[in-house]
C-alpha cells in the first residue's frame, strides 16, 4: 500500500507544527478564577459477555437520553483479539444500562467506538481498531437496529485501501451525518442519510489539494444549513508554517473552501460547533497556545488565544470536544501533558473549569465533554471509564 504522499503530509505538519508549538510556549498569561461546577459520578455497569476493563471514548444526547461509547479491553485476550465494543445509554445520565452490540464483522467485533453523533433521534457511531498486515486503523461504523448496536459490513476500500490516510469523528445534523478524514488527494467525508451506508466523497475538487496546498481535515459539524469541516494547510514554498482552513458543503457531496485568518506561527482548527444560526466557532491551535476562530455574518474573525500548550509532552496537544451546555459552550483540551476544560459564553472570553479528573494525556486517556438539554463528563484515566453529571453552582 503506497502512502507516501500521506505520511509526508501528516508528518510534515505534525513535526511543523510540534516545534513551532514547544519554542513558542515559553510562558502563559496569569490564570483567571476557575469556573466551578458541581459534579456527580454515575456508575456505567459492566457489559454482557468477556470480562475486562471498560474505556469510554465519546457521548451524546440523542432521541430519548444519553449515550456513551467505548469498548472493553479484555481480560483474556487471544492471539488475535483483545478488545470489544461497548456503549451504554441513559434515559436521565443518572442511571446507565449496557447496550447489547451484536458485531458480525471480523474487525467490528475488534472495535474501539471513538465517535457518536445524533441525528433526527438516532445515533451513528464510528470505531477502528489497528491490525493487519500493515497495523494500520480498520474502521468500522455502527447504528442502532431497535436497542442493539450493529456493525455495517462494507467493502476493504470505503476507509480503507491505497489513497486511504486517515478516519476521523462523525459529527450529526438534521439531514444525517458526515464522518471527516483524509485521503491521498487532500481532505475526504463520508455522507449518508441513513448509518447503515455511508457515501464517500474523495478527489472532489472543492477538497481536494491544489498543486502545492498539502492540508489536513480534523473535524466537521453543522452549521444550521450547511456542513463545515476544518483543518489546516500550507503552501509549499511560501511558509513552513500550516494555516487554518474551512470548507464549506450544502449536502456533503460539494464543497467550497472558505478562508481563514492566519496568525504568525502554526496553526491547525480541531472541532467546529454552530453557536446560533450567525455564529460559528471553530477551536484549535495557535502558536503553543489554544485559540477559537468565531465566523459572525459569514466572515471569520482573528484567532483568541487562550490556555497553553505543555513544554513536555506525553501525548499530542489536541482539542477533544466542543460543546454547548446549560452551563455554557465547554471545551475539553490536551496540553500534551494533561487534559483540561475551558468555558465561554461567546467564544472570546475564556476560563478554566474545574472538573473532578484531569487524565495525563496518553493512548488509554481521554477527557470529553457532551452537551444539550444537560451536561455529561466522560473521562478516561487508564482505570475505567468514568462518567459525571454536571450541572451549574448556583451563586
Amino acid at each position: 500500500m503506497d502512502h507516501t504522499r500521506a505520511r509526508g503530509l501528516v508528518t510534515a505538519l505534525v513535526l511543523v507544527l510540534g516545534a513551532v508549538l514547544v519554542a513558542a510556549c515559553t510562558s502563559a498569561e496569569p490564570e483567571a478564577e476557575r469556573v466551578r461546577l458541581s459534579w456527580v459520578e454515575q456508575p456505567l455497569p459492566a457489559p454482557e459477555g468477556a470480562p475486562g476493563r471498560t474505556v469510554v471514548r465519546d457521548a451524546v444526547q440523542c432521541g430519548e437520553g444519553w449515550w456513551v461509547v467505548g469498548a472493553v479491553f479484555l481480560d483474556h485476550p487471544t492471539e488475535t483479539r483483545d478488545t470489544r465494543p461497548a456503549a451504554w445509554f441513559s434515559p436521565d445520565r443518572m442511571t446507565w444500562t449496557s447496550v447489547p452490540v451484536d458485531a458480525r464483522t471480523y474487525w467490528g467485533r475488534r472495535a474501539i467506538l471513538g465517535s457518536v453523533a445524533c441525528s433526527r433521534g438516532r445515533i451513528a457511531v464510528v470505531g477502528a481498531r489497528s491490525g493487519g498486515a500493515h497495523g494500520n486503523p480498520r474502521v468500522t461504523t455502527f447504528w442502532l437496529d431497535e436497542r442493539t448496536l450493529v456493525d455495517v459490513r462494507t467493502t476493504f476500500i470505503q476507509y480503507g485501501g491505497v489513497t486511504a490516510t486517515n478516519v476521523g469523528p462523525v459529527a450529526g445534523g438534521p439531514t444525517g451525518w458526515l464522518i471527516t478524514g483524509n485521503r491521498t488527494s487532500g481532505p475526504g467525508v463520508w455522507v449518508t442519510d441513513d448509518p447503515r451506508e455511508f457515501t464517500r466523497v474523495e478527489a472532489e475538487p472543492g477538497l481536494t489539494d491544489d498543486g502545492d496546498l498539502q492540508s489536513l481535515a480534523q473535524a466537521g459539524g453543522w452549521a444550521g444549513e450547511e456542513w463545515v469541516v476544518v483543518g489546516a494547510g500550507a503552501r509549499t514554498g511560501e511558509h513552513v508554517d500550516p494555516d487554518p482552513l474551512a470548507w464549506t458543503s450544502p449536502d456533503g457531496l460539494t464543497w467550497t473552501p472558505e478562508e481563514m485568518p492566519a496568525a504568525d506561527g502554526a496553526q491547525d482548527v480541531h472541532r467546529v460547533l454552530a453557536l446560533d444560526d450567525d455564529r460559528l466557532l471553530a477551536v484549535g491551535l495557535s502558536a503553543g497556545r489554544f485559540a477559537a476562530w468565531l465566523r459572525e455574518d459569514g466572515v471569520w474573525r482573528d484567532p483568541v488565544v487562550f490556555g497553553a500548550v505543555a513544554e513536555e509532552w506525553h501525548g499530542a496537544p489536541y482539542v477533544a470536544s466542543l460543546a454547548r451546555t446549560p452551563a455554557g459552550v465547554l471545551a475539553t483540551l490536551s496540553t500534551g501533558d494533561h487534559y483540561e476544560m475551558w468555558r465561554t459564553e461567546d467564544g472570546r472570553d475564556w476560563r478554566r473549569v474545574d472538573v473532578p479528573l484531569e487524565p495525563q494525556t496518553a493512548g488509554d486517556h481521554t477527557l470529553v465533554v457532551a452537551g444539550g438539554d444537560g451536561l455529561l463528563l466522560v473521562a478516561d484515566a487508564g482505570d475505567a471509564g468514568h462518567v459525571w453529571v454536571g450541572e451549574p453552582v448556583s451563586s
